[in-house]
Protein backbone atom coordinates (compact mmCIF):
# COMPACT_ATOMS: atom_id res chain seq x y z
CA UNK A 1 0.00 0.00 0.00
CA UNK A 2 1.18 3.17 -1.53
CA UNK A 3 0.64 6.82 -0.80
CA UNK A 4 2.31 9.16 -3.46
CA UNK A 5 2.48 13.31 -2.48
CA UNK A 6 1.48 15.12 -5.99
CA UNK A 7 2.26 18.75 -4.63
CA UNK A 8 0.39 20.73 -1.92
CA UNK A 9 -2.65 18.86 -0.71
CA UNK A 10 -2.74 16.50 -3.45
CA UNK A 11 -2.06 12.93 -2.93
CA UNK A 12 -2.40 9.70 -5.01
CA UNK A 13 -3.21 6.20 -3.14
CA UNK A 14 -5.27 2.88 -3.94
CA UNK A 15 -7.40 1.48 -1.50
CA UNK A 16 -7.82 -2.09 -2.73
CA UNK A 17 -8.40 -2.56 -6.66
CA UNK A 18 -9.39 1.64 -6.78
CA UNK A 19 -7.37 4.39 -7.31
CA UNK A 20 -7.56 8.19 -5.66
CA UNK A 21 -6.55 11.15 -6.46
CA UNK A 22 -7.36 14.29 -3.92
CA UNK A 23 -7.43 17.88 -4.42
CA UNK A 24 -5.73 18.54 -7.33
CA UNK A 25 -4.32 21.67 -8.43
CA UNK A 26 -1.96 22.09 -11.44
CA UNK A 27 -0.94 26.14 -11.77
CA UNK A 28 -4.44 28.62 -12.22
CA UNK A 29 -4.04 31.03 -9.62
CA UNK A 30 -5.90 30.21 -6.05
CA UNK A 31 -6.70 33.26 -4.16
CA UNK A 32 -5.67 35.56 -7.14
CA UNK A 33 -2.22 34.88 -6.34
CA UNK A 34 -1.12 31.63 -5.07
CA UNK A 35 0.17 29.55 -7.25
CA UNK A 36 1.97 26.45 -6.55
CA UNK A 37 5.78 26.30 -4.82
CA UNK A 38 6.16 22.79 -6.67
CA UNK A 39 4.15 21.97 -9.44
CA UNK A 40 2.40 18.49 -10.06
CA UNK A 41 4.95 15.80 -9.54
CA UNK A 42 3.76 13.93 -12.69
CA UNK A 43 2.45 15.78 -15.94
CA UNK A 44 -1.46 16.92 -15.14
CA UNK A 45 -2.25 14.88 -18.45
CA UNK A 46 -0.81 11.80 -16.73
CA UNK A 47 -3.05 12.52 -14.18
CA UNK A 48 -5.74 13.28 -16.10
CA UNK A 49 -5.89 10.16 -17.86
CA UNK A 50 -6.55 7.96 -15.27
CA UNK A 51 -9.84 9.75 -15.11
CA UNK A 52 -11.16 7.25 -17.91
CA UNK A 53 -10.25 4.38 -15.74
CA UNK A 54 -13.38 2.52 -14.49
CA UNK A 55 -12.04 2.30 -11.05
CA UNK A 56 -10.39 5.90 -10.31
CA UNK A 57 -11.77 8.52 -8.12
CA UNK A 58 -11.14 12.27 -8.12
CA UNK A 59 -11.65 13.62 -4.21
CA UNK A 60 -12.37 17.54 -3.46
CA UNK A 61 -12.05 18.31 -0.22
CA UNK A 62 -13.57 21.46 -0.41
CA UNK A 63 -13.97 24.67 -2.90
CA UNK A 64 -10.70 26.64 -2.44
CA UNK A 65 -9.01 26.74 -5.65
CA UNK A 66 -5.63 25.34 -4.03
CA UNK A 67 -7.80 22.35 -3.97
CA UNK A 68 -9.38 22.55 -7.05
CA UNK A 69 -8.38 23.62 -10.27
CA UNK A 70 -11.54 24.19 -12.37
CA UNK A 71 -9.09 25.53 -15.58
CA UNK A 72 -7.32 21.88 -16.10
CA UNK A 73 -10.42 19.58 -14.45
CA UNK A 74 -12.65 21.15 -16.66
CA UNK A 75 -11.10 20.78 -19.82
CA UNK A 76 -8.73 17.41 -19.41
CA UNK A 77 -10.50 15.53 -17.01
CA UNK A 78 -13.20 13.15 -18.11
CA UNK A 79 -16.77 14.36 -17.30
CA UNK A 80 -18.41 11.22 -16.51
CA UNK A 81 -15.82 10.35 -13.50
CA UNK A 82 -16.39 9.63 -10.25
CA UNK A 83 -16.31 12.59 -7.36
CA UNK A 84 -16.63 12.62 -3.66
CA UNK A 85 -17.26 15.25 -2.47
CA UNK A 86 -18.60 16.32 1.70
CA UNK A 87 -22.16 17.07 2.15
CA UNK A 88 -22.06 20.99 3.01
CA UNK A 89 -24.18 22.73 4.46
CA UNK A 90 -24.44 24.70 1.31
CA UNK A 91 -24.54 22.73 -2.62
CA UNK A 92 -22.28 25.42 -3.63
CA UNK A 93 -19.24 23.09 -4.64
CA UNK A 94 -21.62 20.60 -6.06
CA UNK A 95 -23.10 23.13 -8.38
CA UNK A 96 -19.63 24.10 -9.11
CA UNK A 97 -18.87 20.70 -10.27
CA UNK A 98 -22.34 20.54 -12.41
CA UNK A 99 -21.73 23.65 -14.17
CA UNK A 100 -18.14 22.25 -15.23
CA UNK A 101 -20.10 19.49 -16.97
CA UNK A 102 -19.22 16.64 -13.99
CA UNK A 103 -22.61 14.49 -13.46
CA UNK A 104 -20.91 11.69 -11.20
CA UNK A 105 -21.12 13.63 -7.75
CA UNK A 106 -21.06 11.27 -4.69
CA UNK A 107 -21.51 13.60 -1.41
CA UNK A 108 -20.55 11.95 1.90
CA UNK A 109 -22.01 12.70 5.52
CA UNK A 110 -20.38 12.50 8.65
CA UNK A 111 -21.77 8.62 8.70
CA UNK A 112 -19.80 5.46 7.33
CA UNK A 113 -20.07 5.11 3.36
CA UNK A 114 -19.83 2.06 1.94
CA UNK A 115 -18.60 1.05 -0.98
CA UNK A 116 -18.46 -2.57 -0.40
CA UNK A 117 -14.20 -2.67 -0.66
CA UNK A 118 -13.95 0.26 1.16
CA UNK A 119 -15.39 2.57 3.03
CA UNK A 120 -15.20 6.63 3.41
CA UNK A 121 -16.38 8.82 6.52
CA UNK A 122 -16.43 12.43 6.90
CA UNK A 123 -14.91 14.33 9.77
CA UNK A 124 -16.56 17.70 10.10
CA UNK A 125 -16.54 20.31 12.92
CA UNK A 126 -19.11 22.98 12.41
CA UNK A 127 -18.02 25.12 15.17
CA UNK A 128 -14.87 25.55 13.12
CA UNK A 129 -16.09 25.53 9.35
CA UNK A 130 -19.28 24.90 7.70
CA UNK A 131 -17.32 24.76 3.98
CA UNK A 132 -14.04 22.44 5.11
CA UNK A 133 -13.62 18.97 6.33
CA UNK A 134 -11.31 16.07 6.58
CA UNK A 135 -11.88 12.92 4.28
CA UNK A 136 -11.24 9.33 5.58
CA UNK A 137 -10.74 5.96 3.19
CA UNK A 138 -10.17 2.43 4.76
CA UNK A 139 -9.96 -1.16 3.43
CA UNK A 140 -9.48 -4.25 5.30
CA UNK A 141 -5.74 -2.75 6.38
CA UNK A 142 -5.46 0.46 5.97
CA UNK A 143 -6.67 3.84 6.76
CA UNK A 144 -5.82 7.54 4.98
CA UNK A 145 -6.97 10.74 6.59
CA UNK A 146 -7.19 13.15 4.00
CA UNK A 147 -7.05 16.42 6.53
CA UNK A 148 -5.91 19.22 3.97
CA UNK A 149 -6.57 22.53 5.69
CA UNK A 150 -7.62 20.73 9.23
CA UNK A 151 -5.12 21.37 11.33
CA UNK A 152 -6.83 22.26 14.45
CA UNK A 153 -7.21 20.17 17.17
CA UNK A 154 -9.75 17.47 16.97
CA UNK A 155 -12.94 17.41 19.46
CA UNK A 156 -13.32 14.32 21.53
CA UNK A 157 -16.23 13.21 18.84
CA UNK A 158 -13.84 12.99 16.16
CA UNK A 159 -11.32 11.86 17.63
CA UNK A 160 -13.33 8.57 19.18
CA UNK A 161 -14.94 8.37 14.98
CA UNK A 162 -11.07 8.12 13.67
CA UNK A 163 -9.99 5.99 16.20
CA UNK A 164 -13.07 3.41 15.26
CA UNK A 165 -12.80 3.69 12.17
CA UNK A 166 -9.38 3.03 11.56
CA UNK A 167 -9.35 0.07 14.55
CA UNK A 168 -6.20 -2.58 13.75
CA UNK A 169 -5.44 -0.73 10.91
CA UNK A 170 -2.52 1.12 9.38
CA UNK A 171 -3.11 4.53 9.79
CA UNK A 172 -1.85 7.62 7.60
CA UNK A 173 -2.84 11.18 9.08
CA UNK A 174 -2.03 13.97 7.08
CA UNK A 175 -2.83 17.73 7.76
CA UNK A 176 -1.51 21.06 6.94
CA UNK A 177 1.96 22.76 8.27
CA UNK A 178 1.97 25.67 7.03
CA UNK A 179 -0.11 29.21 7.20
CA UNK A 180 -3.04 29.86 4.62
CA UNK A 181 -3.28 33.54 4.85
CA UNK A 182 -1.88 36.52 4.60
CA UNK A 183 -1.37 36.68 8.65
CA UNK A 184 1.16 37.99 9.56
CA UNK A 185 2.99 38.71 6.16
CA UNK A 186 0.22 41.30 5.31
CA UNK A 187 0.04 43.15 8.94
CA UNK A 188 1.96 46.48 9.17
CA UNK A 189 1.44 46.45 12.51
CA UNK A 190 3.84 43.61 13.32
CA UNK A 191 7.96 44.31 13.65
CA UNK A 192 8.96 40.80 13.34
CA UNK A 193 6.95 39.14 11.03
CA UNK A 194 8.90 35.73 9.92
CA UNK A 195 9.41 35.01 13.78
CA UNK A 196 5.45 35.68 13.66
CA UNK A 197 4.67 33.41 10.97
CA UNK A 198 7.36 30.67 12.42
CA UNK A 199 5.08 30.63 15.34
CA UNK A 200 1.98 30.05 13.50
CA UNK A 201 3.36 27.08 11.69
CA UNK A 202 4.56 25.71 14.95
CA UNK A 203 1.46 25.95 16.09
CA UNK A 204 -0.45 23.78 13.55
CA UNK A 205 2.27 21.51 13.76
CA UNK A 206 1.86 20.75 16.77
CA UNK A 207 -1.71 20.66 16.49
CA UNK A 208 -0.95 17.68 14.06
CA UNK A 209 1.44 15.71 16.41
CA UNK A 210 -1.25 15.67 19.39
CA UNK A 211 -3.93 14.83 17.04
CA UNK A 212 -1.72 11.64 15.63
CA UNK A 213 -1.47 10.75 19.66
CA UNK A 214 -5.03 11.09 20.23
CA UNK A 215 -5.99 8.83 17.21
CA UNK A 216 -3.27 6.98 17.69
CA UNK A 217 -2.30 7.32 14.01
CA UNK A 218 1.07 5.59 12.38
CA UNK A 219 2.07 8.31 10.29
CA UNK A 220 1.67 11.89 10.04
CA UNK A 221 2.17 12.96 6.70
CA UNK A 222 2.96 17.00 6.98
CA UNK A 223 1.18 18.72 3.41
CA UNK A 224 -1.01 21.88 2.24
CA UNK A 225 1.70 24.40 2.59
CA UNK A 226 3.71 24.23 -0.75
CA UNK A 227 2.41 27.40 -2.36
CA UNK A 228 3.22 30.85 -2.96
CA UNK A 229 1.39 34.29 -3.38
CA UNK A 230 2.75 36.71 -6.12
CA UNK A 231 1.68 39.85 -5.52
CA UNK A 232 3.16 42.98 -7.78
CA UNK A 233 6.01 45.44 -6.25
CA UNK A 234 5.62 42.72 -2.52
CA UNK A 235 8.31 39.65 -1.44
CA UNK A 236 5.50 36.94 -0.34
CA UNK A 237 6.88 34.81 -2.19
CA UNK A 238 10.49 34.88 -0.69
CA UNK A 239 8.80 36.08 3.07
CA UNK A 240 6.79 33.01 3.02
CA UNK A 241 7.61 29.72 5.12
CA UNK A 242 8.84 26.51 2.88
CA UNK A 243 7.26 23.38 4.71
CA UNK A 244 10.47 21.19 4.28
CA UNK A 245 10.93 18.54 6.54
CA UNK A 246 14.34 20.07 7.54
CA UNK A 247 12.21 23.37 8.36
CA UNK A 248 9.47 21.60 10.26
CA UNK A 249 11.66 19.98 12.30
CA UNK A 250 14.05 23.10 13.00
CA UNK A 251 10.39 24.73 14.56
CA UNK A 252 10.42 22.29 17.62
CA UNK A 253 14.17 21.53 17.86
CA UNK A 254 14.30 23.14 21.43
CA UNK A 255 11.33 21.67 22.47
CA UNK A 256 10.32 18.37 23.81
CA UNK A 257 7.53 17.70 21.06
CA UNK A 258 5.90 14.15 21.42
CA UNK A 259 5.37 11.57 18.00
CA UNK A 260 7.85 14.20 16.01
CA UNK A 261 9.56 10.40 15.14
CA UNK A 262 6.14 9.38 13.65
CA UNK A 263 6.36 12.73 11.40
CA UNK A 264 7.37 11.72 7.99
CA UNK A 265 10.05 13.13 5.76
CA UNK A 266 8.73 13.76 3.05
CA UNK A 267 8.15 15.98 -0.32
CA UNK A 268 6.21 16.24 -3.48
CA UNK A 269 7.46 13.16 -5.56
CA UNK A 270 8.33 10.91 -2.23
CA UNK A 271 6.05 7.87 -1.89
CA UNK A 272 5.45 6.07 1.57
CA UNK A 273 4.82 2.55 1.62
CA UNK A 274 2.14 2.37 4.51
CA UNK A 275 3.80 -1.35 5.48
CA UNK A 276 6.86 -0.46 6.77
CA UNK A 277 6.85 3.50 6.84
CA UNK A 278 9.71 3.77 4.31
CA UNK A 279 9.53 6.82 1.85
CA UNK A 280 11.18 6.62 -1.57
CA UNK A 281 11.82 8.98 -4.50
CA UNK A 282 12.33 7.64 -8.18
CA UNK A 283 15.21 9.39 -8.10
CA UNK A 284 17.01 12.12 -5.79
CA UNK A 285 16.77 16.04 -5.93
CA UNK A 286 17.41 18.78 -3.49
CA UNK A 287 13.96 20.28 -2.19
CA UNK A 288 15.43 23.78 -2.00
CA UNK A 289 16.94 23.50 -4.95
CA UNK A 290 13.26 23.02 -6.80
CA UNK A 291 11.58 25.75 -4.93
CA UNK A 292 14.21 27.98 -6.38
CA UNK A 293 13.77 26.71 -9.86
CA UNK A 294 9.55 26.46 -9.79
CA UNK A 295 9.72 29.94 -9.02
CA UNK A 296 12.14 30.90 -11.71
CA UNK A 297 10.15 29.40 -14.07
CA UNK A 298 6.81 30.61 -13.23
CA UNK A 299 7.85 33.82 -13.33
CA UNK A 300 10.17 33.34 -16.71
CA UNK A 301 7.05 31.47 -18.34
CA UNK A 302 4.96 34.38 -17.68
CA UNK A 303 2.34 32.76 -15.84
CA UNK A 304 2.55 35.09 -12.77
CA UNK A 305 0.83 36.98 -14.87
CA UNK A 306 -2.42 35.29 -14.44
CA UNK A 307 -2.46 36.42 -10.80
CA UNK A 308 -4.64 39.83 -10.27
CA UNK A 309 -2.06 42.38 -9.31
CA UNK A 310 -0.21 41.25 -12.77
CA UNK A 311 -3.68 41.63 -14.78
CA UNK A 312 -3.35 44.35 -17.07
CA UNK A 313 -7.88 44.60 -17.49
CA UNK A 314 -8.32 45.40 -14.06
CA UNK A 315 -8.21 49.57 -14.87
CA UNK A 316 -11.34 50.58 -13.10
CA UNK A 317 -11.68 52.27 -9.47
CA UNK A 318 -14.31 53.72 -7.25
CA UNK A 319 -14.69 57.41 -6.81
CA UNK A 320 -17.65 57.37 -4.02
CA UNK A 321 -17.72 56.12 -0.23
CA UNK A 322 -21.13 55.13 -1.00
CA UNK A 323 -20.22 51.93 -2.95
CA UNK A 324 -18.23 50.66 0.03
CA UNK A 325 -20.98 51.59 2.92
CA UNK A 326 -23.23 49.68 0.40
CA UNK A 327 -20.79 46.33 0.21
CA UNK A 328 -20.43 46.71 4.30
CA UNK A 329 -23.86 47.27 4.89
CA UNK A 330 -24.87 43.38 2.64
CA UNK A 331 -22.01 42.37 4.77
CA UNK A 332 -24.00 43.56 7.69
CA UNK A 333 -27.17 41.43 6.65
CA UNK A 334 -25.17 38.54 5.64
CA UNK A 335 -23.62 37.97 8.85
CA UNK A 336 -27.77 38.41 10.41
CA UNK A 337 -29.35 35.91 7.97
CA UNK A 338 -26.15 33.51 8.61
CA UNK A 339 -26.79 33.89 12.48
CA UNK A 340 -30.63 32.98 11.86
CA UNK A 341 -29.84 29.54 10.61
CA UNK A 342 -26.39 28.89 12.70
CA UNK A 343 -26.42 30.62 15.98
CA UNK A 344 -23.10 29.41 17.22
CA UNK A 345 -21.56 29.87 14.28
CA UNK A 346 -18.89 33.12 15.82
CA UNK A 347 -21.64 34.72 17.03
CA UNK A 348 -19.34 36.59 18.61
CA UNK A 349 -19.01 39.19 15.55
CA UNK A 350 -22.04 40.40 16.77
CA UNK A 351 -20.65 44.43 17.84
CA UNK A 352 -17.44 43.88 16.42
CA UNK A 353 -16.50 46.58 13.83
CA UNK A 354 -15.22 46.69 10.25
CA UNK A 355 -13.20 49.07 8.34
CA UNK A 356 -12.25 49.40 4.23
CA UNK A 357 -9.78 52.17 3.87
CA UNK A 358 -9.42 52.54 -0.50
CA UNK A 359 -6.21 53.32 -1.81
CA UNK A 360 -5.45 54.88 -5.24
CA UNK A 361 -1.74 55.17 -6.70
CA UNK A 362 -1.87 59.05 -5.77
CA UNK A 363 -2.56 57.76 -2.47
CA UNK A 364 -6.18 59.48 -1.90
CA UNK A 365 -7.98 57.14 0.07
CA UNK A 366 -11.78 56.69 0.18
CA UNK A 367 -13.08 54.59 3.54
CA UNK A 368 -16.54 53.91 5.50
CA UNK A 369 -17.07 51.13 8.81
CA UNK A 370 -19.54 49.68 10.05
CA UNK A 371 -21.03 47.88 13.22
CA UNK A 372 -21.37 44.36 13.03
CA UNK A 373 -25.16 43.58 14.34
CA UNK A 374 -26.47 47.40 14.30
CA UNK A 375 -25.11 47.73 10.92
CA UNK A 376 -25.00 51.71 12.04
CA UNK A 377 -21.96 53.55 10.35
CA UNK A 378 -18.90 54.67 12.14
CA UNK A 379 -17.10 58.10 11.64
CA UNK A 380 -13.62 58.03 11.11
CA UNK A 381 -12.63 58.83 14.53
CA UNK A 382 -14.10 55.91 15.78
CA UNK A 383 -11.89 53.02 16.76
CA UNK A 384 -12.24 49.51 14.91
CA UNK A 385 -11.51 45.87 14.98
CA UNK A 386 -10.15 45.12 11.62
CA UNK A 387 -9.24 47.52 9.27
CA UNK A 388 -8.45 46.62 5.34
CA UNK A 389 -6.06 48.54 3.08
CA UNK A 390 -7.27 47.84 -0.27
CA UNK A 391 -5.95 49.01 -3.45
CA UNK A 392 -9.18 50.92 -5.42
CA UNK A 393 -8.45 49.28 -8.82
CA UNK A 394 -8.75 45.71 -6.53
CA UNK A 395 -12.16 46.67 -4.91
CA UNK A 396 -13.62 47.69 -7.77
CA UNK A 397 -12.34 44.46 -9.47
CA UNK A 398 -14.53 42.76 -5.87
CA UNK A 399 -17.55 45.21 -6.70
CA UNK A 400 -17.49 44.31 -10.08
CA UNK A 401 -17.54 40.17 -9.19
CA UNK A 402 -14.79 39.66 -11.19
CA UNK A 403 -12.57 38.50 -7.78
CA UNK A 404 -14.05 37.64 -4.46
CA UNK A 405 -12.67 38.87 -1.13
CA UNK A 406 -10.57 36.23 -0.04
CA UNK A 407 -8.43 37.44 -2.86
CA UNK A 408 -7.54 40.88 -0.69
CA UNK A 409 -7.21 38.44 2.41
CA UNK A 410 -5.75 35.08 1.83
CA UNK A 411 -4.36 36.18 -1.26
CA UNK A 412 -2.01 39.19 0.07
CA UNK A 413 -4.06 41.86 -2.16
CA UNK A 414 -4.74 44.01 1.46
CA UNK A 415 -2.89 45.54 4.14
CA UNK A 416 -4.49 44.39 7.47
CA UNK A 417 -4.88 45.85 11.10
CA UNK A 418 -6.33 44.58 13.70
CA UNK A 419 -6.91 46.17 17.49
CA UNK A 420 -5.78 45.64 19.80
CA UNK A 421 -2.90 44.05 17.29
CA UNK A 422 -2.87 40.45 19.87
CA UNK A 423 -6.82 39.60 19.10
CA UNK A 424 -7.49 37.44 16.23
CA UNK A 425 -10.96 38.65 15.32
CA UNK A 426 -11.02 35.24 13.30
CA UNK A 427 -14.43 35.80 13.63
CA UNK A 428 -14.95 38.92 11.02
CA UNK A 429 -12.05 37.27 9.06
CA UNK A 430 -14.76 33.67 8.86
CA UNK A 431 -17.33 36.14 7.58
CA UNK A 432 -16.08 38.26 5.47
CA UNK A 433 -14.52 35.94 3.20
CA UNK A 434 -17.74 33.50 3.42
CA UNK A 435 -19.71 36.62 2.02
CA UNK A 436 -17.07 37.30 -0.58
CA UNK A 437 -18.35 34.51 -2.35
CA UNK A 438 -22.09 34.69 -2.13
CA UNK A 439 -21.45 38.22 -3.13
CA UNK A 440 -19.86 36.91 -6.21
CA UNK A 441 -21.99 34.23 -7.02
CA UNK A 442 -25.55 36.41 -6.67
CA UNK A 443 -27.22 37.51 -8.79
CA UNK A 444 -27.97 41.21 -9.57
Amino acid sequence: MKVTLINHSSLLFKISNYTFLTDFWNESPAFGSWLPSALPFYNPTYLASLSYNKNFFLVISHAHDDHIDDYFISKYFNKEVNIIINKFPSPSLKKRLGRMGFKNIISIEDKITDFKDFQIISIFDENLSNDDCGLTFRDEKYCIHHGNDNWFKLNTVNIKKLKEFSLNRKFLYASQTNSAAGHPLTYPQYENSNKILKEKVKKMLVAGLENIEDIEADYFLPYAGYSKAYVKNQTYEFDSFNPTYENLVDLVKNDNIQNIDKMLNIFPGGTINLDDGKVEYPFEFNPNKLIEINDKFLKNESIINKCDTFRKDFIDIIKDEKEISDYLLKFNNFVLDYLDRYPNFYSTIIGKKIKFRITNDDSAEISSAIEIGTGNYLSNEEGVNKEFLIPNKLFKALLDKKIIFENLYTGFHAKVFRYPIEKHNRDIIRYINMFGYKYKNQKD
